[in-house]
């Protein structure tokens, strides 16, 4: 067992999200610095662009040491003629631009995500403000406030609710979603928890003894029927009738102004409201599926479980659109099923199944519980009992085996399954660190010693041409 000091601690990093009531010519300032922070952002990104291809035209003309321009200069985009707007924001905002920039450059060089791109309002709402342009305050009702802005020039007061205790951060950033104001950060703070990884966990619950484990591990099953839950103990999570009556009815809403919306004018302003409310119609289902998720996550990881299962999902793969078929003796198109699968699919991903796996990894985390995952395959057709695989075990929500006669919902079977796969996986060691692959350097051949160098860069063999070549020569010797 793994033994730890008693004064050790370990620091956390936390993220809160609390909503933000600016007032109107507070909210008309923040919009401006998010603009001309977006401006600085798809400068850099065309900046980029430029140097890219310029690079590829000197590369062309035979030069070898081309180098591409990467910093965080913004300067040079301020001009009192072409852009004076610039010049109405503190020069911090504009630096920030860069910042972001650069930060979405780095993740691309380093391989975690794609290339910069342009942003627009729909896909750069939102502001970095750093310690220098903001400061907590506490108003005359206790309440606590945001003051963004310069000493001599605040922009005003914006009140938000704390549903949590926080420390002060060194940065923040300031949205706008769907009409609605938010303020997140990151705060760092002292945990006695000491932090282990995944494998430490995994070495811990292997040497448990099999009644223990048992009872120290948790089947998870995600399904599509009313954003359910199922737990190998028998429990059940799901949305309130409440909420999907509320989103069911919003749904209905979100048809009638998409119609509206179809028959208005492109760029007038009837069309900007009416996707304005279309958007605030989506965003309350978004905004309770996420609860859902958070909720429902927390109580679990907070539970006396020690190790969770789920099913390794591919949902970018269970959510393709169907290929469409082409029947060429009777020349038309065949029937793929795309409307069915669309409806699927829109049913997969209103059950946030991948938010429930992400929130619930890094909440067990904190707590020193481990996730694992098991292939999914017949999960939902296996017998929890006598191991039993048919499709027809399975008629919708009842499980029924045809080999010794288990009768239990489909979800509880599915979860216990998943469980047991679970545990046999940990006693494997598949969750324990992998040893990794010795790499061994070999001398490339050169041409004199019968080498072919330049077959092995491109990854390719000999072709077929020169392979027959050599053996008519080896035959005429």
């Amino acid at each position: 067992m793994y033994i730890y000091s008693i004064g050790m601690s370990s620091t956390l990093t936390s993220g809160v999200r609390f909503r933000l009531y600016p007032a109107g010519e507070v909210a008309s300032v923040l919009r401006q610095w998010i603009g001309c922070q977006r401006f600085i952002y798809s400068s850099k990104v065309d900046e980029d662009h430029l140097f890219a291809a310029q690079r590829r035209l000197e590369i062309a003309s035979g030069k070898t040491d081309v180098a591409t321009p990467l910093d965080q200069q913004y300067a040079h985009f301020k001009n009192r003629e072409l852009t004076p707007w610039l010049y109405e924001v503190p020069s911090q905002i504009l630096r920030n631009g860069a910042v972001r920039w650069m930060t979405a450059k780095q993740r691309q060089l380093k391989g975690l995500g794609r290339a910069p791109r342009r942003r627009t309002r729909r896909d750069f709402n939102s502001v970095l403000i750093t310690g220098e342009l903001f400061r907590f305050v506490r108003g005359a009702s206790g309440q606590m406030l945001i003051e963004p802005g310069t000493d001599s020039n605040p922009i005003g007061q914006v009140p938000f609710i704390a549903h949590r205790i926080y420390d002060l951060p060194k940065q923040i950033v300031i949205r706008e979603e769907v009409g609605r104001w938010y303020v997140s950060f990151c705060y760092e703070r002292k945990s006695d928890i000491i932090l282990r990884e995944p494998e430490e966990l995994a070495y811990e619950l292997n040497r448990l003894e099999n009644a223990d484990l048992s009872a120290a591990t948790l089947g998870i099953d995600r399904n599509v029927r009313d954003n359910c839950i199922a737990t190998s103990d028998g429990r059940q999570y799901r949305l309130d009738a409440v909420v999907l009556k509320r989103i069911k009815r919003k749904e209905i809403g979100a048809k009638r102004h998409q119609r509206r919306m179809a028959r208005s004018q492109k760029g007038s302003s009837n069309r900007r409201k009416l996707a304005a409310r279309l958007a605030r119609k989506k965003a309350y289902a978004a905004r309770a599926r996420s609860d859902f998720a958070h909720k429902t996550t927390c109580t679990l990881a907070t539970s006396p479980t020690r190790f969770f299962v789920l099913e390794d999902l591919q949902i970018p793969n269970l959510v393709k659109r169907p290929k469409a078929k082409f029947d060429e003796f009777a020349g038309k198109w065949l029937r793929n099923g795309a409307g069915a699968k669309a409806g699927l699919n829109r049913s997969i991903l209103q059950s946030c199944w991948g938010a429930i796996h992400r929130t619930l990894a890094y909440k067990a985390a904190r707590r020193n519980k481990l996730v694992g995952t098991v292939p999914a395959a017949h999960t939902s057709q296996e017998c929890s009992r006598c191991g039993h695989i048919h499709p027809d075990n399975r008629e919708g929500a009842r499980f029924v085996c045809r080999r010794c006669g288990l009768e239990a919902h489909a979800d509880h079977n599915a979860a216990c399954n998943i469980k047991a796969r679970g545990i046999e996986r940990l006693r494997d060691g598949q969750y324990e660190s992998a040893k990794t692959r010795k790499r061994v350097a070999f001398r490339r051949k050169s041409n004199t010693t019968g080498g072919r160098p330049a077959h092995a860069c491109e990854g390719k063999g000999p072709r077929p041409e020169h392979r027959a070549e050599r053996i008519q020569d080896r035959i005429a010797a």
